[in-house]
């Protein structure tokens, strides 16, 4: 019996957006999410353990279809932050009460995927696909402001207007 992976890459960034790239179906989503709190103690690991979990929840009727073909199945998680892998292996202490509940979540859904083999991977910043993402869209976001407060600085003229006209005096 061949096994038949699906590999995700999940990242999120502390100003609420998390993302998820499916490699086997090439979707992808980025939600926004309440962001966490500056300066929270376990604010950066909380949102990469929401990544991983919106990545399995929104990637459950993929996978449901892919189990209904007797297929083995292999999912692969992946995320840039070591930690938040490690901890999803068992390996390292969640120290968090709101991760734990978090980690009981992601358990939770597992338990619903019984017939596949899942792994959680920890890649390099530059190669997880959802990171890019959110980098492209803060990006973006940041061009968008740029050009609002240029907008407001300076308007454009209006065509009636003339350009204002300088006098120079050389006495």
């Amino acid at each position: 019996m061949s096994q038949r992976p699906i590999t995700i890459d999940a990242d999120a960034s502390p100003s609420g957006y998390i993302a998820w790239y499916n490699h086997h179906t090439e979707t992808s989503r980025i939600r926004t999410v309440r962001p966490a709190p500056r300066n929270e103690r376990f604010g950066v690991q909380r949102m990469e353990l929401l990544a991983i979990y919106f990545a399995l929840c929104d990637n459950l009727a993929e996978i449901r279809r892919a189990l209904k073909t007797k297929q083995r199945l292999a999912i692969q998680v992946r995320s840039d932050s070591k930690s938040t892998v490690e901890q999803l292996q068992g390996t390292s202490e969640i120290r968090d009460s709101m991760m734990r509940r978090i980690v009981s979540a992601i358990g939770k859904l597992l338990t619903r995927m019984a017939s596949c083999t899942i792994a959680f991977d920890h890649l390099e910043r530059s190669k997880n696909i959802a990171g890019l993402m959110l980098e492209q869209r803060q990006r973006r976001e940041r061009e968008r402001m740029m050009e609002m407060l240029a907008a407001r600085m300076f308007p454009p003229a209006s065509p009636m207007q003339s350009p204002p006209v300088v006098v120079l005096s050389f006495a």
